[in-house]
């Protein structure tokens, strides 16, 4: 029977069958051991219990192994191409992505085909109501007209009761008339009436002034000027071939120069249980008219009368009144 004790040891061979041999201390001391110790000691110089050290072989850290992926072959896009077509014999394309089915792939389509076709209709339905709603549009005014008044042309007119003297008015009427009568007035129109009424005398002057405003109904770029010369030129019209059936006699008529505009006389002579004599005088400076109209009546005790100093007298109350219309503030000016 064998004395208890550690069992021998069994020579170790390590991982890689070679012989781990331990490392022996240096300098008689189990504590501390030296590889690079010239002396070798005896094993036996170890204590009891100390087996032999195996040290562990250092091992580099393995990377992980790529697999390399063979490349790719080139696979043209067939997923637009309608399958309704298709032979069922043909293989499965290899471009179509892993886990997805034929009838995904045609659902798909379908789904982009009803997106494009109503999308379309989407568009055409913006595109045919955009026309529809710009042709609906009323015509625009041409771009020359004009919707202000412009340089020089007159916002106002002066009270036609306020544009004679008394001295004139005396001249013109051939006596002291009595109190005016203004049958308009207002900041773009104004008329006024005098009469005097005492034998052999019996005149009437009717003074009107007014502005014109842009308006389409004259012809040209709608100006306030422009509405004011198609004014003249009906007003002118009347004088000249009354409409039938007018208490009013057809006028004569020529042009008279000197007022900066047109400018017109007319003569007319109405006969009916008495004889009234009528100079009536047009002037057009800019967007203005001025109206001077003189009666006489040359019947009944009354007269008699001078036409060419009754259209003398009308001319020269006009030039009055055209000169107070040119001392107001103009547009621009």
């Amino acid at each position: 029977m064998t004395e208890q004790g550690y069992p021998p040891r069994q020579p170790d061979h390590g991982r890689y069958g070679r012989p781990v041999t331990p490392q022996e201390s240096r300098r008689g001391g189990w504590q501390t051991l030296d590889a690079f110790s010239p002396d070798d000691e005896s094993e036996s110089e170890l204590p009891p219990w100390a087996g032999p050290v195996r040290p562990e072989p250092v091992r580099s850290p393995r990377r992980a192994t790529r697999t390399a992926e063979p490349p790719r072959a080139f696979v043209p896009d067939f997923t637009d191409v309608p399958d309704d077509d298709a032979d069922a014999s043909t293989p499965a394309r290899t471009g179509r992505r892993p886990g997805r089915s034929r009838a995904a792939a045609t659902r798909r389509r379908r789904s982009r085909r009803r997106l494009v076709t109503w999308g379309s209709a989407a568009v055409a339905v913006v595109v045919i109501t955009g026309v529809v709603y710009i042709l609906a549009q009323p015509t625009p005014r041409p771009s020359p007209y004009v919707s202000h008044l412009q340089k020089g042309e007159f916002a106002s007119v002066p009270d036609a009761c306020r544009v004679m003297s008394a001295a004139l008015l005396h001249q013109y009427l051939g006596g002291t008339p009595s109190k005016e009568v203004q049958t308009a007035s207002g900041a773009q129109k104004s008329e006024c009436t005098y009469q005097v009424d005492s034998k052999p005398t019996f005149r009437v002057l009717d003074i009107t002034v007014q502005a014109y405003t842009p308006n389409l109904i004259a012809p040209g770029n709608g100006s306030a000027t422009s509405y004011a010369r198609y004014t003249f030129a009906q007003a002118k019209q009347i004088l000249a071939k009354p409409p039938r059936h007018a208490p009013q006699p057809p006028a004569t008529i020529k042009p008279i120069g000197g007022f900066g505009g047109k400018a017109l006389s007319a003569v007319q002579v109405y006969r009916g249980s008495a004889v009234n004599d009528r100079a009536t005088v047009l002037v057009q400076y800019r967007n203005v008219m001025v109206t001077v109209s003189l009666w006489a009546t040359a019947s009944r005790g009354f007269g008699p009368v001078s036409i060419t100093q009754l259209q003398a007298d009308a001319v020269g109350a006009a030039r009055d009144v055209l000169a107070k219309v040119r001392a107001e503030p103009a547009v621009g000016a």
